[in-house]
């Protein structure tokens, strides 16, 4: 029984060692070296924006269609149709506040890119 306890103690002991050092550095906010940043691109973070809210704007269309889909024809899903229908109203307001940030964001960059 000592003995179990002993070689737990000893592989807890060792695996800690083995942790504490890397633990110590990722956390050390001080560098030696001096990093550069680069300034941001803000046209193109905003094009990138842009194409999100594009692609979120297709996806909340598409979510508008599955519900239509489901209105029209709501006896086709049985029992599930409701965890259908609440399923797809979730995702479509998900979509709808994922467009609308990513617009507010481009235009937040558009702004940044003017003031440059």
């Amino acid at each position: 029984m000592k003995t179990k306890i002993f070689f737990t103690s000893l592989v807890i002991l060792i695996f800690l060692a083995f942790i504490a050092p890397v633990h110590a550095e990722s956390q050390n906010p001080v560098d030696t070296k001096v990093k550069t940043i680069a300034s941001p691109n803000h046209n193109k973070l905003a094009e990138y924006y842009e194409n999100e809210a594009k692609e979120m704007s297709l996806k909340v269309e598409e979510q508008k269609k599955l519900l239509h889909e489901y209105d029209i024809h709501s006896y086709y899903y049985g029992r599930e149709g409701q965890d259908f229908q609440a399923h797809h109203e979730a995702l479509l307001d998900k979509y709808e506040k994922a467009a609308e940030r990513n617009s507010e964001m481009a235009a937040a960059h558009r702004k940044m890119a003017k003031k440059r």
